[in-house]
């Protein structure tokens, strides 16, 4: 686990002529950068990823295939930032086209699908990259969300998604 604390050590902030107004201002510094680190490590630990195994890794993946999950409480009030998909086989001739639904909104969390090029196993290295509908991002404790495979890429097997969330 990262050090999360800070110390003021006094020989680098004191000296014989050292005035108030010195002392105050290195330990203002130092508590200055201390806050900046807090806020960097705490940017980080406020998403929360989830991965959802759709189907077996040597499954065939077909168009409608995915899967249903529901918001669990310590979710509630979060926005999905990122989203991705893997397979453990690429398509081989057509580009898979994926989507995240709210099912209790009857709304679509993209503006643009997530795709999967043909001899691709990640959405990371797609020519077109998912948009999030920013007016659909946010999810509640108990809302069914519903990821799936709108067109399946032909010899596509395993299918992996992962959602990002944070606090707004």
């Amino acid at each position: 686990m990262a050090d999360s604390s800070f110390m003021f050590e006094p020989s680098s902030m004191i000296s014989r002529t050292s005035t108030a107004s010195d002392l105050a201002s290195a330990a203002s510094s130092k508590a200055s950068e201390a806050m900046s680190r807090i806020t960097a490590r705490s940017a980080i630990w406020d998403r929360k990823t989830v991965c959802l195994k759709a189907k077996e890794d040597t499954s065939a993946v077909a168009d409608g295939d995915g899967i249903k999950w529901t918001v669990p409480d310590d979710l509630s009030g979060m926005d999905l930032v990122s989203c991705g998909v893997h397979v453990y086989t690429a398509p081989t001739s057509t580009i898979m086209q994926l989507k995240i639904s709210n099912i209790g909104s009857a709304v679509q969390m993209l503006t643009s699908n997530m795709t999967i090029d043909v001899n691709e196993k990640d959405t990371n290295t797609a020519a077109s990259q998912a948009v999030i509908n920013t007016a659909a991002d946010g999810i509640a404790t108990g809302e069914e969300l519903r990821f799936y495979a709108s067109e399946a890429g032909s010899g596509a097997k395993g299918l992996e998604f992962r959602a990002t969330f944070k606090k707004p």
